[in-house]
C-alpha cells in the first residue's frame, strides 16, 4: 500500500511540476515578447515621426498646393500631376537609406493623393481609424507582417513593417495626413532569434530543474516521511516566486493600460471644458458661436428660418446679494435643467455667462413657433424653485431675433436678440419681445452714453476720486489710497461707474480712460509727496483691454517717469477675469512686476481662476470682494470664504485687503481673521483730491507738522 502511494505521489508531483514550469515559462516568454515588440514599435514610431517632419520640412512646400487642390480629382489626374511634379522621385530620394519603404499622402477627406505605389492613388481612407486619429492631431502606428509588399525598390516578400499615420500641420492646422511604412524586418528577425534563444535556454533550465526534482523525489521515496516537509516547502517557494512575477507583470500591464485610458479621459475633459460651461454643463459662448454660424449656413442653403432666443433672468443679482453665490449657482443649474427640458433634441441651449442664456431654434416655419417656445420657457422658469430651504420665484426676459429678417450672420442675430431682450425688460420683464428695426430706448441711451463718454476727457468732465485704505490693526492708520474714475456729464449729470465702465470696456475706450486715470493718479501722488504728504502707495485698476495691449508695460513705465513717482509706490489691481481672459497674462504681469510696481488681484473669489494658476502669478496682494464682506455676521459661508482667502494668502506670502467695509462688526471680524488692510465707507468714501487730502491729514495728525 505504501509503495502504491509513493508511485502515485511521484506521478502527480511530476505532472504538477512540469505544468507549473511550463506555465511560468510561457507567461514569461509572452511577456518578454510583448515588451520587446512594444519597444520596437515605439522606436519605429519615433523614427517615422522624425521622417514625417523631414518630409514636411523638405517636400511639403511642393506637396501643399497639390494636396489642397486634390479634392474631386480622378486617380489618373492625380497620378499625372504627381509624375509631372516629380513627387515620386523626390520622395524616394528623400527617404533613401532611412528604412522608409513606402510613403502615402492623404488630403483632409481621406483621398490618397500620392503614393509611392501609384496603383493606390485615388483610394479613400476616410473611415480608417489611423487616418481619423491623425486628422485629429494624434499619430498612430501598427506592426504588421506582409507576405508581399510594394516598396520604393520594388516588390518584397515576407517583410515586417511599421505603418504610421501622422498629421501634416500647416499654420497650426492639420492640412493632411502622411502614412509612412518602415521596414523593421531585421529588428523583428533579431527579436525572434533572441526570443528563441531565451525560450530554448529557459526550457533547458526548466527541464533540467524538472529532472533534478524528479530524481530527488524518486531517491527520497524510501524516506518519504522525513523529506515530505522540506519538499512541500520547496514547492511553495517556487509557486510563490512564479505567482509574484506573474502578478508583477500583470500589474505593470494594468498600469500602462490605465495611463493610456487616463490620458484619453484627460483629453476628452479638456475638450469638454473648452466648449462647455463648468457650472451648468451647457455649451459655452465659444461652442454657441460656432454652432450658430453652422446653423445660419444650413438655413441659408436650405432656405429655412431660424430663431435666436436671448434669455436673461430678472433681478438675479438680488439672489446673489441676499442668499449668496452658492444659492445663485444652484439656481442657474436648475434654470438650465428646466430650459433644456422644454426644448427639442435638435435645439441648442448655451450659457453665455452670468445669468444669460441663449437658444437656437432651427427650421421654424413662422415667428409664432419661436413665441410659443418663449412662452413655455417663461412659464417653466416662473414656477417656484426650492433651494436650501429657500422658495424662490424668479422670472425671465427673452429677446427673439429671426434669420434672415433680423440678420444674415451670427453676430447680427445675437446682437438683435440682445437688443430685443432689453426691450422685453423695458416692457415690464417676465415677457418676450421680438427685435424690431427701430432702435430701442435702451440702445438709444447707450449710444448717447457712448458718444458723450468719448468726449468726456476733452470736455474735462472726468475726474479721479481717491478712497483711503487703512491698516487693520487696533490703532488703524492710513496705508494707501485707490484711484477711481468719476464722471459728471454736462448732459446727463453724475453718471455711475456701474453705467459707464462697462460701456468703456465694450467700446475699447477703457484703454484711453485707463491710461488717463493712471497718469493722473501718478501725478497726484507725486504732488502729494512733493508737498510733504507721505502717502505710501496708490492703487490703479487695469482692465483686460489694457492688459492685452502690447505697449502696456511701456505705458506704465512712461507714467512713472513722467510723474517721477517711484515704482514701489504704484499698485496695479487686476481682476480674476482679466487674468483668465487676457492672452499671455502671466508674461505681461511678470514684466510689470520687473518694473518694481506691486500687483493685486481685485474682487478675488468672484471668478473661476484655478488656485494652481494663482500661485504662478507674480502678485503681492489679494483683495477680498465686497460681496463676501457684506455677509459678515449673517452668512457663515461668506465668513469661511474670507478666512480661507486670508489663510491662503498668508501661506503664499501675500497681503490681503478687504473692500466694502462699512460697519464696526465687519472691521472687528476682519481684524480677528488677520486681514492686513481695510477699505470702505467705514473710513471714507471716494473723494476729490483736495477733500481726500483733508481726510488723510485728519487720519494722520502727525503729518500736519510736516
Amino acid at each position: 500500500m505504501r509503495a502504491f502511494k509513493a508511485v502515485r505521489l511521484t506521478r502527480y508531483f511530476s505532472i504538477l511540476s512540469f505544468a507549473l514550469i511550463a506555465i511560468a515559462g510561457t507567461a514569461l516568454g509572452l511577456s518578454v515578447q510583448d515588451q520587446a515588440t512594444r519597444q520596437v514599435t515605439t522606436m519605429a514610431h519615433r523614427h517615422n515621426e522624425a521622417m514625417s517632419q523631414v518630409f514636411i520640412n523638405e517636400l511639403w512646400p511642393v506637396f501643399s498646393a497639390f494636396v489642397a487642390g486634390s479634392s474631386g480629382r480622378s486617380a489618373a489626374d492625380l497620378r499625372t500631376t504627381s509624375e509631372t511634379l516629380g513627387l515620386g522621385t523626390k520622395t524616394s530620394a528623400l527617404m533613401k537609406n532611412s528604412d522608409i519603404i513606402k510613403v502615402k499622402v492623404y488630403n483632409r477627406y481621406g483621398l490618397t493623393v500620392f503614393s509611392s505605389d501609384p496603383s493606390q492613388v485615388g483610394d479613400n481612407k476616410r473611415g480608417n481609424a489611423g487616418f481619423i486619429a491623425a486628422l485629429a492631431g494624434q499619430a498612430t502606428s501598427a506592426l504588421t507582417h506582409r507576405n508581399q509588399f510594394d516598396s520604393f525598390e520594388g516588390s518584397r516578400v515576407d517583410v515586417d513593417v511599421i505603418s504610421s499615420y501622422l498629421p501634416i500641420r500647416d499654420g497650426g492646422q492639420v492640412a493632411g495626413v502622411i502614412e509612412l511604412y518602415q521596414d523593421v524586418t531585421p529588428f523583428v528577425q533579431k527579436l525572434q532569434q533572441v526570443l528563441l534563444k531565451v525560450v530554448l535556454i529557459g526550457a533547458g533550465v526548466m527541464f533540467a530543474l524538472y529532472l533534478m526534482q524528479l530524481m530527488v523525489v524518486r531517491y527520497a521515496q524510501g524516506i518519504l516521511h522525513t523529506q515530505e516537509t522540506a519538499l512541500r516547502e520547496s514547492n511553495r517557494e517556487l509557486d510563490a516566486r512564479v505567482e509574484k512575477r506573474t502578478h508583477e507583470l500583470a500589474a505593470i500591464n494594468s498600469h500602462l493600460e490605465e495611463e493610456v485610458l487616463e490620458r484619453r479621459r484627460a483629453e476628452a475633459r479638456l475638450d469638454h471644458l473648452a466648449h462647455h460651461d463648468p457650472l451648468t454643463g451647457l455649451p459655452n459662448r465659444l461652442l454657441f458661436a460656432e454652432q450658430l454660424q453652422r446653423s445660419v449656413s444650413k438655413a441659408e442653403r436650405h432656405g429655412h428660418q431660424l430663431a435666436v432666443l436671448f434669455i436673461d433672468l430678472d433681478r438675479f443679482k438680488d439672489v446673489n446679494d441676499t442668499l449668496g453665490h452658492a444659492v445663485g449657482d444652484e439656481l442657474l443649474v436648475e434654470v438650465a435643467r428646466r430650459l433644456t427640458g422644454q426644448l427639442r433634441g435638435g435645439d441648442l441651449l448655451a450659457r453665455l455667462g452670468g445669468d444669460e442664456f441663449v437658444c437656437i431654434l432651427e427650421e421654424i416655419h413662422t415667428p409664432q413657433d419661436a413665441s410659443r417656445v418663449a412662452d413655455k420657457l417663461i412659464g417653466r422658469i416662473a414656477e417656484s424653485i426650492s433651494i436650501r430651504e429657500n422658495d424662490l420665484v424668479i422670472s425671465a426676459s427673452i429677446g427673439i431675433s429671426l434669420y434672415p429678417a433680423d440678420g444674415m450672420n451670427a453676430d447680427n442675430l445675437l446682437r438683435a436678440a440682445d437688443t430685443a431682450m432689453y426691450q422685453a425688460k423695458k416692457h415690464g420683464r417676465n415677457t418676450y419681445h421680438f427685435h424690431t428695426p427701430e432702435m430701442t430706448q435702451y440702445a438709444q441711451d447707450r449710444a448717447q452714453l457712448e458718444r458723450l463718454l468719448r468726449h468726456a476727457i476733452e470736455s474735462n468732465e472726468l475726474d479721479v476720486h481717491y478712497q483711503i485704505k487703512m491698516t487693520a490693526a487696533d490703532n488703524a492708520c492710513p496705508s494707501g489710497v485707490e484711484a477711481l474714475a468719476r464722471w459728471n456729464s454736462a448732459v446727463l449729470g453724475p453718471v455711475s461707474p456701474v453705467q459707464f465702465i462697462p460701456v468703456a470696456e465694450e467700446t475699447g475706450f477703457i484703454v484711453t480712460l485707463g491710461e488717463w486715470v493712471l497718469r493722473t493718479a501718478c501725478r497726484q501722488m507725486a504732488a502729494w509727496r512733493a508737498s510733504g504728504i507721505d502717502v505710501p502707495r496708490i492703487s490703479v485698476n487695469l482692465s483686460v483691454r489694457q492688459l492685452e495691449r502690447a505697449d502696456i508695460v511701456e505705458v506704465v513705465r512712461s507714467a512713472l517717469e513722467e510723474s517721477g513717482l517711484p515704482p514701489d509706490a504704484l499698485e496695479l489691481e487686476i481682476t480674476e477675469s482679466v487674468i483668465m481672459n487676457a492672452e499671455d497674462a502671466i508674461s505681461v504681469l511678470k514684466r510689470l512686476r520687473e518694473l518694481g510696481v506691486r500687483l493685486a488681484v481685485d474682487d478675488f473669489g468672484t471668478g473661476y481662476s484655478s488656485l494652481a494658476y494663482l500661485k504662478l502669478l507674480p502678485i503681492n496682494t489679494l483683495k477680498i470682494d465686497r460681496s463676501f464682506v457684506i455677509g459678515i455676521g449673517d452668512n457663515l459661508g461668506d465668513e469661511s470664504i474670507i478666512q480661507a482667502v486670508i489663510g491662503m494668502a498668508r501661506s503664499l506670502g501675500l497681503s490681503t485687503v478687504a473692500e466694502g467695509v462699512e460697519t464696526t462688526r465687519q472691521l472687528e471680524f476682519l481684524r480677528h481673521a488677520g486681514c492686513n488692510e481695510i477699505q470702505g465707507y467705514h473710513f471714507g468714501k471716494p473723494q476729490p483730491a483736495d477733500e481726500f487730502l483733508q481726510s488723510w491729514r485728519r487720519a494722520t495728525p502727525t503729518q500736519e507738522l510736516v
